[in-house]
């Protein structure tokens, strides 16, 4: 994406800003005194290979918490609970119980994406709750028929967005070690834009939490609208996310994504598409306070067109969730250019230079995921 001379001065650290390295010391006489010497034309790595090591840095920042809104509850077991079941869910598309994941690599000094196999228990899997509440919490879409009440939706919803939540507590994390590593990293406008938008996400899903918990405490579960889609097929993928989409199905805008400003509060959608036995359910809900989303809601429920959904959700899920699943088996049978165009759709953010962000996004638009199915 190109970012203009005013949004890299809005970005940039001010000489007394606290460094964002963690040092406790101002970033004037910390990360900025590091970093100016470093001549960039010397120095080995381009801002696609720092990319490329910062989530390598991404994978040593797990931790353990339970996002439960009654921790005096927890057991003192936080296992790695999964955003998407386990059994029921993730072995409807394993193949030898491994899955197919987009993992980070290198080309070209660029960083790009690759399919790379991933055992199914661990597909999925973060430390966000305790034992207890993993079962009591979620025990009505797991151990339940989904029949699309109201309270199944909020679960789906609120699994997705306490994955996306404890991911963005690990990003904020692993920028302070970055920035430790490569302090000249504090003046590269992509990599400052990326840290900007993590910590204004951070802000926004504070406040998301608060809403799960008073719908959770107040028994109001019809807060969330949903829109849900049961699909004739088992597809071979699955996927969630928890994120603010900023177009519709019609490609209108439904909310500034890229407005950084921080006194402005931009809301999530959250999306599920859970592939069953012999169907697929796609689950998008929004909070009803959430106007930016109402007509959003609203064209996918008058919508005809179901080709046009399921390349929507395809778009949605490719550009904005990291969190999807494939099947090896289906994925193995696809040419090398229905492969690329996969990786280039869900790698479209990754790139830089804004001519390859615009056909990665064209590649996106006409990609349809639910052509991968049984």
């Amino acid at each position: 994406m190109f970012i203009t001379k005013k949004e890299i001065k809005n970005f940039s650290f001010k000489p007394y800003d606290n460094c964002p390295c963690g040092s406790k010391k101002k970033y004037k006489f910390c990360c900025y005194e590091k970093g100016k010497y470093i001549n960039k034309k010397d120095f080995k790595y381009n801002a696609g290979r720092i990319l490329f090591e910062a989530h390598n840095i991404f994978r040593e920042t797990d931790f353990q918490t339970c996002f439960a809104f009654n921790k005096y509850e927890c057991s003192k077991n936080i296992i790695g609970a999964h955003s998407l079941q386990n059994n029921g869910v993730l072995d409807k598309i394993a193949t030898e119980n491994h899955v197919y994941n987009l993992t980070f690599d290198i080309s070209n000094n660029l960083p790009t994406l690759k399919f790379d196999k991933l055992g199914k228990n661990q597909a999925s899997k973060f430390m966000g709750f305790c034992k207890h509440h993993d079962e009591v919490y979620f025990s009505c879409i797991e151990d339940s028929e989904y029949i699309g009440t109201e309270e199944q939706n909020f679960w789906f919803a609120f699994r997705a967005f306490c994955f996306e939540l404890h991911r963005k507590k690990r990003l904020n994390k692993h920028f302070e070690k970055v920035f430790q590593k490569y302090p000249h990293a504090t003046r590269d406008p992509h990599i400052l834009m990326n840290y900007r938008t993590c910590e204004l996400d951070l802000k926004d899903k504070e406040v998301e939490y608060a809403r799960f918990r008073k719908i959770f405490e107040m028994n109001t579960y019809e807060k969330l609208e949903s829109f849900t889609r049961v699909l004739p097929y088992r597809v071979g993928f699955t996927g969630t996310t928890a994120v603010a989409v900023n177009v519709d199905i019609t490609g209108e805008e439904a909310v500034n994504i890229y407005d950084y400003d921080e006194k402005i509060f931009i809301p999530s959608l959250y999306i599920s598409v859970i592939p069953k036995k012999d169907t697929s359910l796609i689950i998008v809900s929004r909070h009803l306070n959430d106007s930016c989303y109402e007509k959003l809601i609203n064209k996918l429920k008058q919508n005809t067109d179901n080709q046009l959904l399921l390349k929507y959700i395809s778009f949605c899920l490719a550009e904005y969730s990291e969190n999807v699943y494939f099947s090896p088996e289906l994925i193995d049978k696809l040419g090398n250019f229905e492969k690329d165009v996969i990786i280039s759709a869900f790698g479209s953010s990754l790139s830089v230079d804004p001519s390859s962000r615009l056909n990665s996004l064209l590649k996106g638009f006409n990609l349809n995921l639910f052509d991968l199915k049984y």
